[in-house]
């Protein structure tokens, strides 16, 4: 049998999604993999981005980290901001596996850039409902 490998950031990054697609408020619509044109040639496409259905406007900007860091790293801080900025989004959420040491909570202008675990080591229905509770949750 030939050996295979499987892409755990690309898989945790889909369940969250799927997840997410399944048990998320009516009111609310989740698009993935969203491409953000800066010029004609310059783009970055987004994890996760999660609208509101009756504006259209963005609510939440989801970047998935299959690792486990004490803290969040300012390279990932630097990925959601942009991302959130061209969606005029107050909430980017960095979306880990495992909780934090130094769990992250802090305004950049006017934009909450916060850590959350959608966890993968109990039972994962309860795991996304606790995920999901704390991502709804107002500053």
């Amino acid at each position: 049998m030939l050996p295979f490998l499987v892409n755990m950031a690309r898989l945790y990054e889909l369940f969250v999604a799927e997840w997410l697609k399944a048990h998320l408020p009516q009111n609310l619509l989740l698009k993935f993999q969203e491409q953000v044109n800066i010029s004609k040639t310059v783009y970055f496409k987004t994890d996760l981005v999660v609208y509101d259905i009756s504006t259209g406007t963005a609510r939440y900007i989801l970047d998935t980290k299959y690792t486990t860091p004490k803290q969040p790293a300012a390279d990932d801080m630097a990925q959601v901001v942009p991302s959130a900025v061209s969606k005029d989004c107050h909430e980017a959420v960095l979306v880990y596996p495992e909780d934090l040491i130094h769990p992250l909570d802090e305004w950049v202008g006017d934009i909450r850039v916060r850590s959350l675990t959608f966890s993968l080591e109990d039972d994962l229905d309860r795991a996304g409902q606790a995920f999901l509770q704390n991502l709804l949750v107002s500053p």
